[in-house]
């Protein structure tokens, strides 16, 4: 097996040959700042992941490049049987874009048999994309898992009312995302999502009324 060292050189090699400039200028304007990007497409790196997977000496190299291209590939590189709750935090807390969060919560949270304890957490934290991963989770488990339970899905409910005021465009788009999908699980959880954004219309702010626009037109039909 190759050290992780070569394989670091070969899969950089790999980038630079996929690099795409105006992807990266398009990422620039939606606001996606990262301190190296290549603009690699997501199918070009899971080719590349596809070569190295499962490797956790490699995806914890890859983590620390601080490149664009090499964090997404990290979690996607990753061996799940060594994240442990505390790795989970950790690699959550270095998380600074919402193209990370989406990919981390995608490529590797969903995926650990703690996620919904890292759901559950994580939306209370103070960390604007921990507080994003921990809806994008609830987002994924409301729509994967189909034998839980209605009372799993009380806490994202509850916070999104003052959570849906936050500043970050991108946790209210998390919300959202995460209340349409627990209020398409049945009649009762869609009775209790309307609920909470008929509360949230009540303060409604220049902030909450995205939350509103991207939930209630999409269930309440």
């Amino acid at each position: 097996m190759l050290s992780p060292e070569i394989n670091i050189k070969t899969i950089l090699k790999e980038i630079r040959a996929k690099e795409n400039g105006p992807a990266v200028d398009a990422m620039d304007r939606m606001g996606l700042k990262y301190n190296r990007n290549f603009g690699v497409g997501l199918s070009d790196l899971k080719l590349i992941a596809a070569k190295y997977k499962p490797n956790h000496e490699l995806a914890k190299i890859l983590r620390n490049k601080n490149i664009r291209e090499t964090r997404l590939l990290a979690e996607m590189i990753e061996d799940l049987k060594m994240v442990s709750d505390e790795l989970a935090d950790e690699i959550v807390l270095q998380i600074d874009t919402n193209e990370l969060a989406e990919q981390g919560c995608l490529n590797l949270f969903q995926k650990l048999d703690f996620a919904d304890k890292k759901a559950d957490e994580w939306i209370l934290s103070k960390h604007e994309y921990s507080i994003v991963c921990g809806f994008i989770l609830f987002s994924r488990i409301a729509l994967t898992d189909k034998n839980r339970g209605d009372d799993f899905f009380k806490s994202p409910i509850i916070l999104s009312e003052d959570l849906a005021n936050n500043k970050s465009i991108f946790i209210r788009k998390a919300i959202a995302r995460a209340l349409r999908q627990i209020a398409l699980r049945n009649d009762n959880l869609k009775k209790q999502v309307l609920h909470i954004t008929g509360k949230i219309k009540e303060n409604q702010s220049e902030y909450s009324k995205l939350v509103i626009e991207e939930v209630v037109p999409l269930i309440n039909y």
